[in-house]
């Protein structure tokens, strides 16, 4: 009830309750409560008709980034599996070379070894 009246208190409002009697008269205060109601009404219906359209606008808003980010996850996944795919065959790769390498370490000691007891 406070937020219709903008903070204004009870004295304030009977005291402009009698400038607009004496003002306007009683006869008249009927059809300026109408017209008043008739405006708030249409306040409303504006207000509505705003607060309709700024949720559509952001809900457009909102759709498109809802794609924009399905869009960056599929893409961020692909980057990902690619990225593992490569690591993955690094991976094989060097364990095949450094188990060459050891195999060949392996060798070239034995036949050292061998050279070694040989002589």
């Amino acid at each position: 009830m406070y937020g219709i009246f903008l903070f204004i208190s009870g004295q304030e409002i009977i005291v402009v309750l009698l400038i607009v009697l004496l003002l306007f008269g009683s006869k008249e205060i009927p059809r300026l409560a109408r017209t008043f109601g008739k405006g708030m009404k249409e306040f409303r219906r504006a207000t509505e008709d705003i607060k309709r359209e700024f949720e559509s606008s952001t809900s457009d808003m909102k759709e498109d980034m809802n794609e924009i980010r399905k869009s960056l996850t599929k893409e961020t996944d692909e980057i990902k599996r690619n990225l593992t795919r490569d690591a993955d065959e690094i991976r094989k790769n060097v364990s095949r070379e450094t188990g060459e390498i050891r195999r060949n370490i392996s060798k070239d000691a034995k036949e050292a070894m061998d050279n070694i007891s040989d002589d």
